[in-house]
Parts: C-alpha cells; structure tokens; sequence
C-alpha cells in the first residue's frame, strides 16, 4: 500500500494488464480512424489485438488475484447485489478485496468489449484469409456493425469509470495509469 493512513492505496491493476488495456485502446481507434480496411496496416493491428485479448484471458487464470477473472466475474449475485439501492452488505464474497477491480457492470462492459474485438478480429480473418468469406456481405456487415458498437460503447466505458470514480471518490481512469486504488470502505482524505 501507498499513500496516507486515512486513504490506503492498493495496487490493483499489475503492468500486464495495464498495457494490454491501453495497447487495445490504441488498436482499434488506430484501426477505425487510421488505417483502411483490408490494407496490411489494418491486418496486422488486428491480429496484434487478438493476440493481446488471448493473453488477457490466459492471465486471468495466473495473473494476480486482481487480473482474475474470478476477482470480478459478473456473477447473478453479483449483478443483482449492485442494482439494489440502497445497496446491502458485501457482494463480493468470492473475492478477498470486494469491489475494487471491476464493479459487476463493470465486467459485463468489460467482457461485452473483449467479446466484440474478438469479433472483429474474427470477421476480419474471414473477410481478408479465407477464400470461403472473401466479399461475402453479411462478414463485412458484422465486422462493421461491432467496430460501430465498440465506438458508441467506449465513451458509455468511460462515463461509467467517470461515474464510478465520483461515487467512490477515486479517480479509476488514473488507476488504470499507475496501478492503484483507494481501498473501499476507507473514507476519501479530503483535507
């Protein structure tokens, strides 16, 4: 832990998965706004975020405690729990620090946006290395359509850690740079 006693800091997000997150950040908005679609660029920005979503997943069965899927995984309690209010008692039994990776929206965002950039790197595959989907209109249409959702989604992404920072008092956009959160339940150090 870091910083004062009255707001301990907890290192939650670990390099990896701090790279990763920011490397696919790059990717698809390199993708969507800089290179063309079907050029080399294009490809190979594509297959490097597949690669790195496969490493996220394989991490989240060794990484540390905070990168697993487990640590957040939007279970039916999970969810449910965060869309009481007033919210009622410890959600998160599963985990030995509750609610400071992912909240349980969180993880769905979370998943719904590796889910969809898996998508598009598959219909990508199809559309430019297979002859069986070359120029077939319905691959280039969902390749379309999930790069489209994945640009409404991710300012949706961002208000909710903009929001979720505000509740919490804690800036989680930073967290994402430096690796750290206050640690729940531990009141915000406003002096």
């Amino acid at each position: 832990m870091t910083g004062n006693a009255s707001s301990p800091r907890v290192r939650v997000w670990d390099p990896l998965v701090r790279v990763i997150h920011w490397s696919l950040v790059a990717g698809f908005l390199a993708n969507y706004f800089l290179t063309e679609a079907g050029e080399t660029w294009h490809q190979w920005i594509g297959y490097g975020v597949v690669a790195l979503i496969s490493a996220r997943i394989l991490w989240g069965f060794v990484g540390p405690w905070s990168a697993r899927w487990a640590s957040f995984w939007p279970t039916r309690c999970r969810l449910r729990a965060s869309l009481r209010y007033p919210p009622e008692g410890n959600v998160d039994t599963a985990s030995s620090s509750p609610g400071i990776t992912h909240t349980p929206l969180g993880a769905v965002m979370m998943l719904t946006l590796l889910a969809l950039l898996l998508g598009l790197g598959a219909t990508g595959y199809m559309m430019e290395e297979t002859d069986l989907f070359w120029g077939v209109e319905w691959v280039e249409e969902a390749h379309e359509l999930m790069a489209n959702a994945i640009l409404v989604l991710i300012p949706l992404h961002v208000l909710g850690a903009l929001l979720e920072s505000r509740k919490r008092g804690d800036n989680l956009i930073a967290g994402m740079l430096h690796g750290y959160h206050r640690h729940p339940g531990h009141p915000r150090s406003d002096a």
